[in-house]
Order: structure tokens, then C-alpha cells, then sequence
């Protein structure tokens, strides 16, 4: 069996890059590396290289615009007459394409789905590439409820396939070595205890809860003075969430770190006391922000490390609440403090949270889970091929 994805890009750290990876490693363990090839739009990350497990057939260019995804969508179509047995587009987005390589050869084809970009009222032209797909697959039942009620795509039609974590990524989460003495984990020294957030720090990721964690922590600290609150990710929004900071005097207790390269980001997470992100899922003027899932809340897990999570969107599914983590009101600044302040004054329930958090990521959201969903979901297709 061949298959080809059709992607947006596949070498940056960002969510839908990670899961397309994975996705065509999971493939390519169980069909063949020379059976699964991807197609990117963008080349962006591309230094570092594509993961093993899958041949990258073409990448088009540095640039979104007009011009590159024209000459994406022909270059795609062209592959597409080499008599592949399944097309599967990374992203809404692409699904056009798909649905034009099954008119003009009759392939089958699925759209993944992530989020937020399928939680409004899609154009003509990619709902109509939903409804023709073999299957539509969200990463949560959030989002493939949104897909029912906003864009009416059947339920029938829709298989949650959730994230994986990449197998490079997991072994660093899972591993018992060390953290390095870079700055926001020198905790032996500083006898801190550290909340820990990831994600962008941009206006369009406000939903994040940044910043009702700041709002939280002048009770935090009065609780546990020795928290401190380290912010991974950058944006246009980080000037604003620090002033927030010193107006609510907890600016000393409070560091945004920006981006980091992934073995620093994985110590962070074995660091850590608390992983904390009350994202929410709140609509305006028709238009929606949120988790789909929220990725960041299994990485959390795989460390061994309780989440205070959010009742909202998808992130829901991303915690056992009382098990793994605890759920809490995104718009609830109390609401944050409690839940973090039960987890940082009494030890004894997050190691039991974390341990209990660390062996359900590892059975579901690692690449051997994932394979296992693929292989039942291409049954049909292989005994036909």
C-alpha cells in the first residue's frame, strides 16, 4: 500500500508539524519507508532535518503566497497519478487539493483536523472537500462535535485520531538524566518550586491563560512564596504579560524564557512541580479560540508531572481530572490558585497524579498508540490493495 501526505510543513516544532510527522513515521513503521511519502509546502525548519520512517518527495517553498500554492497543488496532482492508494492532507486547508487528486484519479483521501481552523463556517470549497473525504480525522471529540454542529460533516465520517508525541521528543520527556544548568531550572540552589507553561505568547494565543496564571499567582505565592511561574514560547504579546506582571507585583517571580531547542524544553518539563495552562475556548463574533487538544498537556504527562488544565475545548481530553491533572474554570483566577496551590503544598498527590500521568501518556499518546489506530483504520484499504 502507497500513501502520500500532503502537508503544510513538516520540520518546525509547531503542533501540526509534529503530528504530520509523526503521523507518516507511524505509516512508514508498518507499510515501509519507500511506501510513505510527503509533499510540503513550506521548508521552513528544514535544517534540522525530516524524522526517519518516510521519504519527503518535495518541499515548494520558503514563502506562503498565491504563486506557492498554485505550484503546490499541481505538483500535487501530478504525484497523485503515480496510482497512490490513499492521499491524506495534514490541514483543512489542503483538503482541496486531495479531493482534485480523487476527481481526477479516484483516490481516496482523509483531512485531518486540529482545531480552531475548522470551528467556524468553512468556504464552500473545503466543506464540500470534507464531505468527499474517506475520513475526516480530529484530533479531539471537541473538535469533531464542532465539525458536526458548525459545518454539518457527519459523524459517521469522522474518526478522532489524537496526537502523538514524536518517539525523539518522548525519549527526552521519559528520561531520568539530569537537568542542565541553564537559568529557569536552578532549582537545588534556588529551592524553588516551578509552574511551568508552554505556548506562544502572541495576541492570537491570548486563549492560552497566561495570563490569568499571573493574575493567580500574588495568591499562589502567598501560599507557597518560593513558586516561580516560567513561560515558554514568544509572541507579540510578552511586553503586555510582563506589565501585567508589575501591576500585580509578582514581575520577580515570573520568566519568559522564548523559545527553546527541544532538550531544554524536555528538562523544563522534568523540572517542573506543576504544568499549568487554563486555556479557553470562548467564540466571538462567530469566530472561535482554543485547544484542540492541547499537545503540551501530554508532554507534561510523559515527564511525570500533574497538569492544572482547562475545563474548555478540547483540552479537557488531554486530562484525567483527579487522576492526571486537575480541571479547573479557564476563567477563574481563584479557581487556578486553588488547584495550584493543592498540588505545590501537598507533594504526595502530584507524584501520584504525575506517575499516574506519565503511564497513560505513554499507552496513548506515543507512536506505538498511534500505529495501533492506523492500522485498524487502513484495514479496509489494504485488503483491497
Amino acid at each position: 500500500m502507497r500513501i502520500l501526505v500532503i502537508a503544510t510543513d513538516i520540520y518546525t516544532h509547531g503542533g501540526v508539524a509534529r503530528y504530520t510527522s509523526t503521523l507518516a513515521t507511524a505509516l512508514g513503521h508498518f507499510l515501509g519507508q519507500q511506501n510513505v511519502h510527503v509533499l510540503a509546502l513550506l521548508n521552513w525548519g528544514a535544517c534540522d532535518g525530516a524524522p526517519d520512517g518516510f521519504r519527503v518527495v518535495g518541499v515548494v517553498s520558503t514563502r506562503v503566497g498565491l504563486i506557492s500554492k498554485l505550484q503546490f497543488a499541481l505538483r500535487a496532482v501530478r504525484l497523485g497519478r503515480q496510482k497512490y492508494d490513499l492521499v491524506i492532507a495534514n490541514h483543512v486547508g489542503l483538503a482541496p487539493v486531495a479531493a482534485m487528486i480523487r476527481h481526477w484519479d479516484g483516490t481516496h483521501y482523509w483531512v485531518a483536523c486540529h482545531g480552531i481552523e475548522v470551528w467556524h463556517r468553512l468556504s464552500p470549497l473545503k466543506r464540500a472537500a470534507l464531505r468527499q473525504a474517506d475520513l475526516v480525522l480530529p484530533v479531539s471529540r471537541f473538535t469533531a462535535e464542532m465539525l458536526w454542529r458548525v459545518n454539518c460533516i457527519p459523524r459517521s465520517r469522522t474518526r478522532v485520531l489524537v496526537n502523538a508525541i514524536p518517539p525523539a521528543f518522548a525519549d527526552l520527556l521519559l528520561s531520568s538524566n539530569g537537568v542542565p544548568n541553564f537559568v529557569p531550572v536552578r532549582k537545588d540552589a534556588n529551592k524553588e518550586q516551578l509552574l511551568l507553561s508552554v505556548g506562544g505568547v502572541s495576541k492570537e494565543h491570548e486563549y492560552k491563560g497566561v495570563d490569568t496564571v499571573i493574575r493567580a499567582l500574588p495568591r499562589i505565592l502567598a501560599c507557597v512564596p518560593n513558586a516561580r511561574y516560567v513561560v515558554v514560547g514568544s509572541g507579540n504579546n510578552r511586553r503586555e504579560l510582563g506589565q501585567l506582571a508589575t501591576e500585580a507585583g509578582v514581575s520577580h517571580r515570573v520568566t519568559f524564557v522564548g523559545e527553546v531547542p527541544d532538550v531544554e524544553l524536555a528538562a523544563l518539563y522534568r523540572a517542573c512541580d506543576v504544568f499549568v495552562m487554563p486555556s479557553r475556548a470562548l467564540e466571538r463574533d462567530g469566530e472561535w479560540t482554543g485547544e484542540g487538544f492541547g499537545r503540551v498537556y501530554v508532554e507534561a504527562a510523559l515527564a511525570g508531572k500533574p497538569v492544572v488544565g482547562s475545563h474548555a475545548g478540547g483540552a479537557a481530553e488531554a486530562v484525567l481530572h483527579g487522576k492526571t491533572g486537575l480541571l479547573v474554570d479557564p476563567l477563574s483566577v481563584d479557581g487556578v490558585a486553588e488547584a495550584v496551590v493543592t498540588l505545590l503544598t501537598k507533594p504526595n498527590i502530584g507524584q501520584s497524579m504525575g506517575a499516574k500521568a506519565r503511564e497513560w501518556a505513554a499507552a496513548n499518546f506515543c507512536l506505538q498508540a498511534m500505529e495501533r489506530d492506523l492500522q485498524e483504520m487502513l484495514r479496509p484499504y489494504r485488503s483491497t490493495c
